[in-house]
């Protein structure tokens, strides 16, 4: 009888000991797994676990460890939330895969770090998931084609990264998805064929998206799809060709590449057989990219190499002698450092590259001998003579200010016109902000010095000089130590300006209320992040307002990463931008006016003092 009872008992309590054993093997696991999936993510802070309060011998569902919940009735892990800690590491695919497994996760939240890398191809098999926030990192490559996989997922938040490439374009299939948020980041090709009807938040501006926007996409604003010149379909203005038209363009398309393959090849034999005729008459080749004077100016120009000034920095205008017209010739030296001089034809012969091209010409930087880097400015299309130009450049040249780009050297004949600065090697506002490479960090103390800055030196211009008339950030470049220098001065036909989008009767003469808008541009990029090229970023400022969301008119790099207090100077410097962007000239205050307010900003922010005109 003992015996029977005592087979009984192990039948019984055999198997519930093992259960035991292997859910407290498995629990052992997950901590492990919760563990060693933290320190992927934070390998900087090794001490990220205790201050989350994160015991790998405590249950993280009965220890309430921060940034875990689990499900009520099986204590199974439902969520990870690590959210604005500070965490610059990476997901790690096995970990993640493991924890998937293993666990009942539905949400992950990891939005507001600077994680970097990609996101793992097995997150498909996380088939739980139904929320993921990505956002306001620094992510990178492409979205994994496993994520359609994700048959529960709700909500994909995947924006302000370094993402890029196509959508997984099966990411239609799921069905219950109901928020898309991929806005600010570097994704190409077409959006997937959502059903927009059915979605409550969806947003893919600021990307390179081109083709037709899915099914339903005017219950979104115009802002849900800004940034994308290659979209088309309704709520655009753009709409989409259909598919005979496509083809007829592609037949067109076809006969004019094979008609003009002809042309080009009779032309270049034409102009084969010309070379060959003239060869031997042929005067010496022009040098480098800027066309030489005529033969006569060049051999009056020979005895134009008096030096007429000391020089006042590293280069200096020369004076050049006058010609019998009374207008320059066309010979302009450099000076440098009071001894060795740089001749026209040696700026000529080096190394140039062509950097950009603007309404007012193009753009080269040359190299001199010795390594000298210098920018130089080709004018086009300018009908100023060239005495006016010389005293313009002059006078330019007398009136100095930390904040404006001064001009190194300059020459003038009836063929050209150009303008020779030292290159700045740190680049342009417009660089830092949109197309930074070298990822700089660029603080909300920063972003307010170069705004102060910047309306230090145009106020000081609408004082001294008269105005700018192309000002953008691409004009804004930065010094040795990161000031902010404003370029291009001089090199816009002011009288006749279109630059403000507001300004309708563009005969009028230059107003520096032009200006002011332009500034108050250049504001709203710096407290956006969002670039203005192609894009009017007054009025999808204004239209974010009007629907009570001020929070979203602002770099979320910003909001992520300063203190609260940053929010409150910056509504008062949207304020500022508001009142330069106002469609009334009259309205908008004077520059002297808006650089009062930012040096008293900055000056709260602990930087020196700017200088004010």
């Amino acid at each position: 009888m003992e015996a029977t009872l005592t087979r009984h008992f192990s039948i019984v309590i055999l198997p519930l000991l093992l259960i035991n054993l292997v859910c407290s093997v498995n629990a052992d696991s997950i901590n492990l797994a919760l563990n060693s999936f933290l320190q992927k993510l934070s390998p900087n802070n090794p001490h990220i676990d205790r201050n989350l309060g994160w015991n790998a011998s405590s249950d993280p569902c009965l220890a309430g460890w921060r940034g875990i919940s689990c499900k009520k009735d099986d204590k199974s892990i439902r969520s990870i939330v690590l959210e604005s800690l500070d965490l610059d590491g990476s997901i790690d695919a096995n970990i993640l895969s493991l924890l998937c497994n293993a666990t009942s996760l539905s949400v992950l939240n990891l939005q507001n770090n600077s994680l970097v890398g990609n996101l793992p191809g097995n997150i498909g098999g996380c088939t739980k998931l139904t929320h993921i926030f990505l956002s306001n990192n620094r992510l990178s490559g492409s979205l994994p084609s496993t994520l359609p996989n994700l048959r529960n997922l709700k909500v994909l938040d995947v924006s302000n990264n370094n993402f890029s490439g196509n959508l997984p374009q099966n990411l239609s299939v799921i069905s219950g998805l109901a928020a898309f948020l991929g806005e600010n980041n570097r994704f190409t090709g077409t959006i997937p064929r959502f059903d927009l009807g059915y979605f409550s938040q969806f947003n893919v501006s600021f990307n390179q998206f081109s083709g037709p926007l899915p099914a339903n996409s005017s219950k979104f604003p115009l802002s849900s799809f800004a940034g994308n010149p290659g979209l088309c379909g309704e709520p655009l203005q753009f709409s989409c060709p259909s598919p005979s038209e496509h083809k007829s363009k592609k037949k067109s398309r076809d006969k004019v590449i094979m008609i003009l393959g002809y042309v080009l090849f009779g032309l270049a034999l034409l102009l084969f057989l010309v070379y060959e005729l003239v060869k031997t008459k042929k005067k010496k080749n022009k040098i480098g990219p800027f066309v030489r004077g005529e033969a006569t100016e060049k051999k009056a120009s020979e005895n134009s190499r008096k030096l007429g000034s000391p020089p006042h920095s590293e280069y200096s205008i020369s004076s050049p002698e006058r010609s019998i017209t009374g207008t320059s010739t066309s010979l302009f030296v450099l000076q440098r450092d009071g001894s060795k001089l740089l001749k026209f034809e040696e700026l000529l012969r080096s190394p140039a590259e062509l950097m950009a091209k603007g309404s007012y010409g193009s753009l080269y930087k040359v190299v001199i001998e010795g390594g000298t880097e210098l920018a130089v400015k080709r004018i086009k299309d300018w009908s100023v003579s060239g005495e006016d130009f010389q005293k313009k450049m002059t006078k330019m040249d007398q009136a100095r200010h930390p904040n404006v780009l001064s001009a190194a050297a300059f020459y003038c004949s009836k063929q050209e016109k150009l303008v020779v600065y030292e290159y700045q090697k740190n680049g342009s506002l417009f660089n830092l902000l949109h197309d930074n490479k070298a990822v700089r960090q660029f603080n909300w103390a920063s972003r307010l010095h170069v705004a102060a800055g910047v309306s230090a030196g145009l106020a000081f211009m609408h004082q001294s000089l008269g105005g700018h008339g192309n000002l953008k950030s691409s004009n804004i470049l930065f010094s040795p130590s990161m000031d902010p220098l404003i370029s291009e001065y001089g090199l816009a036909a002011l009288p006749n300006h279109s630059l403000d989008p507001k300004a309708t009767d563009t005969a009028k003469p230059f107003s520096p209320a032009v200006d002011v808008y332009a500034f108050g541009v250049i504001l709203l990029e710096l407290l956006t992040g969002k670039p203005s090229r192609g894009f009017d970023l007054g009025q999808w400022v204004l239209a974010v307002l009007r629907e009570e969301w001020t929070a979203e008119v602002f770099d979320r790099s910003l909001l992520a990463t300063e203190d609260e207090g940053v929010e409150e100077a910056m509504v008062k410097l949207l304020q500022v931008a508001l009142r330069c962007i106002s469609s009334e000239p009259v309205a908008r205050p004077s520059m002297a006016q808006v650089a009062a307010v930012l040096n008293g900003m900055t000056k709260e922010e602990g930087w020196p003092a700017v200088v004010q005109a």
